[in-house]
């Protein structure tokens, strides 16, 4: 049996991961700073913040296969206003956790990363793309990159584009404090939802993005990990994950008011600083290498989110 450590795991990403983990054979030990709502899928949970030496404590007592790196802070515009706790925690956070693998010789690591890096562009977005400094969060995302490539650890990066839905069994879905993502927001403010700007420079004028459901990108990383047991030496380690189709968020909106039949009032506001325009994957590589195929659309995603925010 193989032995996960997935840090962040008790997050939304990191709970379906889990299942799809367990699911696989492996043995999953969670480390965040919150306990995982469900340990069904889990076979160990520590409570610890990823820049301290308690993160010394999986390594010490497990023999660890591979390290699924989801930790880290998220929100866009809270990294406008406090650059330096996204830096402290993405990059420094990272960097802690890439010494103590070589350390303890652990050298497999998954690394969460994100589409958010890279330069908005009209056309559909590969890996070789341009990045930017579109905003801190990006900026600190890309620096982690960087250190794990310059740590010679054997490595997968996937840049996610927006990750969304909810596991289809119902038992777990996503919920972030504060909230900032679309669908979920969407859904908690079905009579006041707020449009965070309508100039884009898209075709309706409101932000266009690739939703991926967070199924499909868990079960990325289980193929991730096989991968990086047979890959050659030429063969990429990064990964865009998203679908290629990309939705504007008036697009978002008509669909589920007409997949589910619900009344949505939205309302035009502020746009969110760092916010680019458009952002599409090409999922080529991952087709090919980790045989990539994305079984939910989204329609799917807004069914499964859906249903799990009216239970919960």
């Amino acid at each position: 049996m193989r032995t996960a450590l997935i840090t962040g795991g008790a997050g939304y990403l990191g709970s379906h991961l889990a299942k799809a983990l367990k699911k696989a054979g492996y043995k999953t030990i969670c480390f965040d700073i919150k306990a995982p709502r469900n340990m069904i899928y889990w076979d160990r949970a520590i409570l610890g913040d990823i820049r301290d030496l308690i993160l010394e404590r999986p390594f010490k007592s497990e023999t660890i296969d591979v390290v699924f790196h989801l930790a880290g802070r998220i929100e866009v515009g809270e990294s406008v206003e406090h650059p330096e706790l996204f830096w402290d925690v993405n990059v420094g956070g990272t960097t802690n956790l890439l010494q103590l693998m070589r350390e303890y010789n652990v050298r497999n690591i998954v690394y969460s990363s994100t589409a958010g890096l890279y330069r908005s562009a009209g056309t559909d977005l590969s890996e070789k793309d341009d990045i930017a400094e579109n905003n801190p969060y990006a900026n600190s995302k890309y620096a982690a990159e960087c250190a794990i490539r310059n740590s010679t650890m054997n490595h997968i990066i996937f840049r996610f584009f927006n990750l969304a839905g909810a596991d289809p069994d119902g038992e777990m879905g996503e919920r972030h404090n504060p909230e900032t993502h679309l669908i979920p927001v969407m859904f908690e403010n079905l009579n006041n939802f707020v449009i965070n700007g309508s100039d884009y420079r898209t075709p309706d004028g409101t932000c266009i993005r690739d939703y991926v459901h967070v199924s499909d990108v868990a079960d990325a990383h289980v193929a991730a990990a096989d991968y990086m047991q047979t890959r050659m030496a030429n063969q990429p380690t990064l990964f865009n994950l998203g679908t290629g189709k990309g939705h504007s968020v008036l697009e978002v909106i008509q669909t589920a008011t007409e997949e589910l039949g619900i009344s949505i009032v939205g309302n035009i506001g502020q746009k969110r600083e760092g916010d680019p325009p458009r952002l599409v994957a090409i999922i080529d590589l991952a087709k090919k290498h980790l045989k990539f195929k994305p079984k939910h659309d989204l329609k799917s995603i807004l069914r499964t989110a859906y249903a799990w925010h009216g239970k919960n």
